[in-house]
């Protein structure tokens, strides 16, 4: 199984905050061409990446990213949803 983890709440996030692709690629460092690939899902953003648009967005790591299991025989893809943790007040 390959595990990938891709920007699915990217473009959400974007345009919520009123920023253009080129913008996002200028505060990010990457190449304009990069984002839309991200949005695309065609490329994924590796951990560094990540946490810059986390700490950009000032949000969680749910709010941008899915993380999917593929199997890479059968192309058969599993999203992997985050435990829901009880916290006692």
């Amino acid at each position: 199984m390959n595990v990938e983890v891709r920007a699915t709440g990217l473009r959400a996030m974007r345009d919520r905050h009123r920023l253009t692709q080129r913008e996002l690629a200028r505060r990010l460092g990457v190449t304009q061409n990069y984002i839309p690939a991200l949005e695309a899902g065609t490329r994924n953003p590796g951990p560094k990446l990540r946490q810059s648009l986390m700490q950009l967005f000032d949000c969680d790591f749910e709010d941008l990213f899915q993380v999917v299991m593929v199997n890479p025989v059968t192309k058969r893809e599993q999203v992997l949803r985050p435990e829901r943790s009880s916290e006692a007040s």
